[in-house]
């Protein structure tokens, strides 16, 4: 798919940059883009209403990377009663 219009974008952290893109051609997605040092490292779909919880937990998601798991992403896809976006 397309991606739209640039939704939100991080300042670096360590390295790192969020970016969250609109697809206008999807059923409320978004695309996930994640930079680290200047190379995208990270692209995904992710539910549009959900795409702030990637900047709000983007340290939670730099720790991940760092230490080679996904538990930040997991923590930014949480729907709060146990269930996961990712899932």
């Amino acid at each position: 798919m397309k991606k739209g219009k640039m939704i939100y974008e991080t300042k670096p952290e360590r390295g790192f940059v969020f970016r969250a893109f609109d697809l206008p051609d999807s059923k409320g997605d978004a695309v996930i883009e994640v930079e680290r040092e200047g190379k995208l490292i990270k692209s995904f779909n992710f539910p549009a209403y959900k795409v702030w919880n990637i900047g709000a937990h983007s340290n939670d998601i730099i720790e991940s990377e760092l230490d080679s798991n996904k538990d930040g992403y997991y923590i930014a896809g949480s729907d709060g009663l146990g269930g996961n976006v990712f899932a």
